[in-house]
């Protein structure tokens, strides 16, 4: 071997050759480990969540002293006003967070639906719905209209994914966000002491002492106000009442209860604008999918399943004919009264069309092929809902006999706008099998409409 053959073209001496300066690792043939994964980002709050999270504090509050069975209000405060706080608290602060999303027209419905509650419940008249039963419709308004707001609906519209979107506003997105105001809360103090706003300071102490000279004027033209008239000093002590704490009882209680409700409040408002959309529109196809896997009977044996229940419903018909269609003659059977014949039947009609619902569902998810390319199926499909309108009216006959002798009475009422809504429900249900267009929409902004109208009744 010569100096020529050695790397770098010559030896020095000692025989030992000296490496090139243009010799890499990588012309060497070293590997070099390299870390492709990309970082993983870290938590970040905006301004905004921050703000949000502090008057989700207030909104918690507010929310406890609206729970009348937890709470009284203090003295000189009507129980409504807590429900009419909170309900803006909520709208304000979910609105204030999505302001930048497009809104949409569908969401007007349900904030409607939220109002008419919300009215209801603050004119306090003991109409069709009483005050339980309006509490658990102003939740549901209030979270189904958030969902639909934000755009965190699973199909992106009121649909049959309706029992999913309740999972996720009800469950998933405030516990799985539970601790978000946590969060945000401390990623704001991390950066004020790590001086990345360090430029605030000074805007916050000027600020402070600006607060506290106005406080005391404040302070001081309450103080002449109150001296100067007597109706205005009593209307200040009753104000007063409202921030004296009794930390050893009530008070306290509230506020360790109320920490976490802010918790679940600002999960659900906050943690859902996190979600990304398209992922829940992924899963909502996930569950179609599940659903469209059942398709595994044969369409004859369904068929004939549904064949049966229309012949049973026919014979029924016929042999009770006098007895379900004496309401539209006025004709009583022998030995009943108005009343017992009114009310003898009534719920089980309305249960049998509830049947009716559960056995068109199978049979429109289960059968091997679409029911729209079985004509028979199809028609007795449409005979089965045929059927059960007419036990919708037959039930409707009954109760319109009641009330014609007796009068109108919330139950009435109530029962009144069940068989409305079960009508709707077929009708609905046969324009998707004749035509395959979504109806189950319409049927439930027609059911959530009609409740909140009722409950201003």
């Amino acid at each position: 071997m010569t100096d020529h053959d050695l790397p770098g073209g010559s030896a020095p001496a000692g025989g030992i050759s000296a490496p090139s300066e243009d010799i890499t690792p990588q012309a060497q043939g070293w590997a070099i480990p390299v870390n492709t994964t990309p970082p993983v980002p870290g938590f970040s709050a905006s301004w905004k969540e921050i703000a949000a999270a502090i008057a989700s504090y207030f909104l918690a509050w507010w929310y406890l002293w609206d729970a009348g069975f937890l709470f009284e209000s203090p003295d000189g405060v009507l129980p409504w006003f807590w429900t009419l706080l909170f309900v803006l608290g909520f709208v304000g602060l979910t609105e204030f967070l999505h302001w930048e999303q497009k809104r949409p027209r569908e969401s007007w419905i349900w904030l409607g639906c939220l109002g008419l509650i919300t009215l209801s419940i603050l004119l306090d008249r003991d109409g069709v719905w009483d005050i339980g039963q309006r509490g658990l419709f102003l939740h549901l308004a209030a979270v189904y209209w958030l969902l639909c707001r934000g755009g965190r609906l699973a199909e992106g519209e009121s649909g049959h994914l309706l029992l999913l979107d309740g999972i996720h506003g009800f469950v998933i997105f405030p516990f799985y966000h539970f601790y978000l105001r946590i969060r945000c809360l401390w990623f704001e103090a991390r950066s004020l002491a790590r001086g990345r706003v360090r430029v605030r300071w000074a805007t916050v102490l000027w600020s402070l002492l600006a607060l506290a000279c106005a406080l005391g004027l404040f302070a001081i033209a309450v103080s002449l106000l109150s001296k100067a008239d007597a109706g205005f000093h009593q209307l200040m002590g009753r104000a007063a009442d409202w921030f004296r704490f009794d930390w050893n009882g009530e008070w306290l209680f509230k506020f360790l209860l109320s920490l976490p409700v802010g918790q679940y409040l600002f999960g659900l408002i906050a943690g859902s604008r996190r979600e990304d959309p398209e992922i829940l529109r992924e899963r909502g196809r996930g569950l179609c999918a599940w659903v469209e896997s059942l398709r595994k009977v044969p369409n004859l044996v369904w068929t004939l399943l549904t064949g049966a229940f229309v012949l049973l419903y026919l014979v029924f018909f016929v042999l009770q004919g006098s007895y379900l269609f004496g309401a539209f003659t006025r004709t009583l059977p022998e030995g009943f009264i108005v009343s017992e014949y009114a009310r003898q039947g009534f719920f089980e009609l309305c249960r049998v069309m509830g049947l009716n619902f559960a056995l068109l569902w199978l049979v429109t998810r289960m059968s091997r092929r679409p029911v729209r390319e079985e004509k028979a199926s199809l028609l007795l499909c449409l005979i089965l809902l045929a059927e059960s309108m007419l036990f919708a009216v037959v039930a409707f006959s009954k109760l319109a006999l009641y009330i014609d002798c007796f009068g109108f009475t919330p139950l009435r009422l109530q029962s009144t706008w069940l068989v409305c809504v079960l009508f709707a429900g077929c009708l609905a249900f046969g324009w998707n099998l004749l035509t395959g267009k979504k109806a189950l929409r319409i049927w439930l902004v027609f059911s959530a409409v009609s409740l909140s109208l009722l409950c201003l009744v």
